[in-house]
């Protein structure tokens, strides 16, 4: 959870795939409010012109109140739908204005049960019977109607991505930069993402390029993040062993020492909550584990694999590629694994791994798997800053294994706990090569894929398939997201 003193009201918050539910309430708020201000507006005029301006009393504060959380919502809402609006606040005001609705149940509502008991539900469900009343229901359905259509269509908008056609034998070399004449050909697409731990206010904006030859795609990715974050979990020395560097891993919720990553979520659905794979809250699936952290879990429960492809500034960047990964039904739990990731599995592989540098893991202390076989090889991390462009990894080949004989380091010393046993993946798990740079706070990520790789574990990319972005700032899970699907247009012709 982004705001963790909501952690103390969880069970009473709706869990699963409460996106859908969220919009739909949306829209019929929308037109519920419009219906009343058409309504309002009448009544108002006509009292006024009978009976002239009522005195204020404490319902009418508490109704304008209200009136005013609701408009708050309803346009912060809408704004973080459509992706345009700009202010890092949007998302705050959001939230508030739904805890002032929450309390404006209470200050109303409650208030009229408590003064006139069942006779105030009689009077609200009272018909009217006047012809005015009735011309006003007529203006409020036909407002209802016709807002209805256009908003209902806006369920059905998508951001649009031309993906620009190249010829086959054209080199574009995976190295981040993008410096190819295509990439400065083809169109940009800026979408807006927020929600994101550590970047400034939750939010940065991701520019997006494609370009496709008939056999592969190619993405150009960039976004702003002002830090290079590469030092994934460090170990370091105390004087009662070694310790994981960590504020929030045990949880599986680390935004402190962890990498930067970056994640492309591709499916043949375009529905919301990433075609119906986010599902908030601890426990959305009875009978499974409840996560650690209390964002949620990601699983598919329409049948349909969607592929993921997971960019890490550390574990998979050394290898030029992004861990090709695909979100599917739940998995069954197993036995002795502290992590249940639900629908959030890996493409299989037949050789190459990375390795955490402990063989068990506490986070109070742990054994180290090897050490260097030269201390002086650790010379370069001692000085430890998050801003600072070196290899946090370590070769399983470079290094011995851990002894209490062996281990001579000092108190306070720094080793990172990435470990390579070769040099990339070999597999399904290798289908998307990658290389990001950093570059004057900015991240630029190249990632390309064959159209169609006839695995099991892949969807093909054709016309219509829809993607989502997120960005994690040194962030485990905490990622930024946003709403809008991004539609592939692969028509287009340089």
């Amino acid at each position: 959870m982004s705001k963790p003193a909501i952690a103390s009201i969880e069970e009473l918050l709706p869990q699963g795939e409460v996106h859908s539910v969220h919009f739909l309430s949306a829209v019929l708020l929308s037109l519920v409010a419009l219906a009343y201000l058409c309504s309002r507006i009448s009544r108002r005029y006509q009292a006024e012109q009978k009976f002239g301006r009522k005195p204020l009393n404490y319902h009418r504060v508490v109704t304008w109140g209200g009136i005013s959380l609701i408009g708050v919502s309803l346009a912060s809402g809408w704004l973080l739908f459509s992706g345009i609006s700009k202010l890092p606040l949007t998302r705050t005001l959001h939230f508030y204005a739904a805890l002032g609705l929450t309390a404006y149940i209470f200050l109303h509502a409650g208030v009229y049960l408590v003064q006139f008991g069942q006779n105030a539900l009689k009077y609200i469900l009272k018909p009217a019977a006047t012809k005015r009343a009735q011309l006003v229901l007529l203006c409020s359905f036909l407002t209802i109607f016709l807002m209805g259509g256009w908003l209902l269509l806006a369920k059905f908008t998508y951001y649009q991505l031309p993906v620009s056609t190249i010829a086959a034998d054209t080199i574009i070399d995976i190295d981040g930069h993008a410096n190819e004449s295509q990439w400065a050909d083809a169109d940009v697409l800026e979408v807006s993402t927020d929600g994101g731990a550590n970047f400034y206010q939750g939010r940065t904006d991701v520019r997006l390029k494609a370009l496709q030859n008939g056999e592969e795609i190619y993405f150009h990715i960039s976004w702003q993040d002002p830090t290079e974050s590469l030092a994934h979990l460090p170990l370091i020395k105390t004087d009662q062993g070694w310790k994981i560097q960590q504020q929030g891993f045990e949880k599986f919720d680390e935004s402190r020492y962890y990498e930067d990553k970056f994640a492309l979520l591709l499916s043949g659905h375009c529905d919301f909550a990433g075609a119906g794979t986010a599902h908030l809250g601890r426990s959305p699936l009875p009978g499974k584990p409840a996560n650690w952290h209390g964002k949620g879990y990601h699983y598919s429960q329409s049948g349909q694999l969607h592929d993921l492809w997971h960019w890490k500034a550390v574990r998979t960047n050394k290898m030029y590629l992004a861990d090709d990964n695909f979100i599917g039904a739940p998995d069954k739990v197993r036995a002795g694994i502290r992590r249940y990731t639900a629908g959030y599995q890996q493409d299989g592989k037949e050789s190459g791994a990375y390795l955490m540098n402990w063989k068990w893991y506490s986070p109070d202390s742990i054994t180290p798997k090897r050490l260097p076989r030269d201390t002086n090889a650790l010379a370069p991390f001692q000085s430890f800053d998050q801003e600072r462009a070196l290899d946090w990894t370590i070769s399983w080949f470079d290094y011995q294994p851990y002894s209490t004989e062996s281990d001579q380091l000092a108190t306070g010393t720094l080793m990172p706990s990435v470990l390579y046993t070769s040099n990339r993946f070999e597999g399904d798990r290798a289908d998307v090569r990658a290389k990001g740079v950093w570059h004057d706070g900015f991240w630029s990520l190249e990632l390309v894929r064959k159209l169609n790789t006839a695995s099991p574990q892949d969807i093909p990319i054709e016309d219509g398939t829809c993607l989502w972005v997120s960005a994690f700032d040194r962030a485990q899970v905490a990622h930024t997201r946003h709403t809008r699907a991004i539609q592939l247009n692969l028509s287009k012709a340089l």
